[in-house]
């Protein structure tokens, strides 16, 4: 195996394609969206790749971010489908690195059922996380506004005070990870990034949303991403978050989208899915969260 590089960034997409049309990934990762996340990342130290007689075979990047005071390492891997062995080698390479650089905790996400041998390397199922679609082409569920509240304008809404609305919002969910305004990708498409503010124009709810094309895909293109939908605690139980996402799924299907799609935590103790599901959206991927955790 050698140290990847950036420029391993296009193979590593083919590799995800792949496994999205073998059902063992929900989406393949967009080139820009990839370049954005890994802005400063050390490849040297965090990456390995193998590469066989036609071009690259496999790739693993370790990750690491704070969540609260525990540093969590994402291990990250993509091979050629039905590769197992070498997917095996990559993961257990990206877990040991993840302990000896000092992170208390390591997480492999993978399609459930995929990768029950991840239990043999010490590694424990800790939660569903579910990829949630619904078609634009069906009408759509009611924009119902809540008394009290209404919809700001996104020019006028400081970046700070985005930030401090998803931070907020998410502080209490499972290993939340503060962003910045940059990791927010802010003002990309200014019509779907939408804030709720109360009577006094204080901040009380967020959705952030996106239109992606995937060139791999199983879903019908374009598709309209519902992403952060999130309440400030004071605020939460009062019908912000369906007033959200109803307006998401309107200005989604107007900007062209064809189908909508949000992810969200199997477990996520505000039952979230159940909201979703009214809206008519259902689970269609679901993958498993594994974590090893570190003395």
């Amino acid at each position: 195996m050698r140290p990847g590089r950036v420029e391993d960034l296009p193979a590593m997409v083919r590799l995800s394609e792949r496994e999205v049309l073998a059902g063992r990934r929900d989406s393949a990762p967009q080139g820009r969206f990839m370049q954005r996340i890994l802005s400063g990342f050390d490849w040297e130290a965090c990456s390995r790749v193998e590469d066989g007689a036609s071009g690259m075979r496999g790739i693993v990047l370790v990750m690491r971010r704070q969540a609260e005071d525990t540093t969590v390492a994402r291990v990250e891997a993509a091979v050629t489908p039905e590769d197992d062995e070498l997917l095996q080698t990559l993961i257990g390479w990206g877990v040991a690195l993840s302990r000896a650089a000092g992170a208390q905790v390591a997480q492999v996400w993978r399609a459930k059922g995929t990768a029950e041998w991840l239990s043999d390397a010490g590694l424990k199922p800790v939660r569903p996380w579910w990829r949630m679609d619904r078609g634009l082409d069906d009408p759509l569920p009611p924009v119902v506004p809540v008394v009290g509240y209404h919809l700001l304008d996104p020019a006028s809404v400081p970046p700070g005070a985005w930030v401090d609305t998803f931070n907020g919002s998410f502080a209490d969910h499972w290993r939340h990870t503060n962003r910045t305004a940059d990791e927010l990708r802010l003002g990309r498409w200014p019509d779907l990034d939408l804030m709720l503010a109360d009577g006094a124009g204080r901040p009380a709810a967020i959705t952030l949303c996106e239109i992606e094309e995937y060139a791999v895909d199983l879903r019908p293109q374009p598709v309209g991403l519902v992403g952060s939908v999130g309440t400030l605690p004071a605020h939460r139980r009062r019908g912000l978050a369906r007033w959200l996402v109803t307006e998401s799924l309107a200005r989604l299907k107007a900007a062209g989208a064809v189908t909508a799609s949000l992810y969200v935590d199997g477990e996520n103790e505000h039952r979230a899915a159940d909201l979703y599901s009214e809206l008519g959206f259902v689970v269609t991927f679901d993958t498993t969260v594994w974590e090893a955790t570190f003395p």
